[in-house]
């Protein structure tokens, strides 16, 4: 089921099924999110959950092995609406029979989108209503149209942080032969994605991830770049599929809940 919120400023759809983000309009119709081809990818935002990463192996929690999906399995379950309002809606998932069979934890899951002016906030939560400690690794994945005016090309685009100890990034699809780049160890948890000329593109906020990377399809010269923010490790971790080994693991107490948010807007 597609769900819609607004105000004034912007329109935004999301979709029980994931709780994947499908669209972000402003008010002027003008469309940010990737929609979906699956000549290039046929997803716009899924949602990375209790794993992120490959899995050529059986992941590993505490020495017993589970057949872990890629990326978790949060994106592939069906979200209830527990409550919605005109520009915000809070979707959640729990434990299921096929959650328990590659995760061995008693977790809910919610995803709250907010529309706060022409800024969307975007709200993963995690409850552990188990007996013990959970871990586990998170994130986004939300595809941004690059280029975003007719005329211009990726090429013409560049990821600008505001920490000073980091250079702009001029998009190449080269830069992304071997999968997805990785960026950390932030004072300042923001990056634009922005024409290098006009200076219009997206400011994206993760005040609740530790990294992030950014990724468009190997060598498909595709008209989009995903802004993924991450609590898990570097890409030359990604592989291992041992869960208590990965960079930036969380772990929850039994009974506590943590949000991670992250926003974005046109600038």
């Amino acid at each position: 089921m597609d769900i819609t919120i607004k105000n004034g400023l912007a329109s935004v759809v999301c979709q029980t099924h994931g709780a994947q983000l499908l669209s972000y309009q402003t008010s002027e119709g003008k469309e940010y999110i990737w929609q979906r081809d699956e000549a290039y990818w046929g997803k716009s935002s899924p949602v990375l959950f209790p794993f992120i990463g490959p899995v050529s192996k059986p992941v590993v929690i505490h020495g017993k092995s589970y057949d872990m999906p890629r990326h978790g399995f949060v994106k592939d379950a069906e979200f209830q609406v527990v409550e919605q309002g005109d520009d915000f809606v809070v979707l959640k998932t729990e434990m299921s029979e096929f959650s328990s069979s590659v995760y061995p934890y008693d977790f809910e899951f919610t995803v709250t989108f907010r529309l706060n002016g022409a800024r969307l906030e975007v709200v993963y939560g995690v409850v552990n209503r188990g007996s013990e400690e959970m871990p586990f690794l998170i994130g986004g994945h939300p595809a941004f149209f690059c280029p975003m005016e007719e005329g211009e090309k990726f090429t013409d685009y560049i990821l600008h942080f505001e920490d000073a100890d980091k250079e702009d990034v001029h998009l190449e699809y080269s830069l992304f032969d071997e999968d997805a780049i990785f960026f950390e160890n932030f004072k300042q948890r923001t990056v634009e994605l922005i024409h290098q000329e006009t200076k219009k593109g997206i400011h994206f906020e993760f005040p609740g991830y530790l990294s992030v990377a950014f990724w468009t399809p190997v060598k498909k010269s595709a008209p989009f770049l995903c802004i993924e923010p991450w609590n898990s490790g570097t890409m030359e971790q990604v592989p291992d599929t041992n869960m208590l080994e990965k960079k930036y693991v969380q772990y929850l107490p039994a009974g506590q809940s943590k949000d991670y948010p992250f926003s974005f807007s046109p600038c």
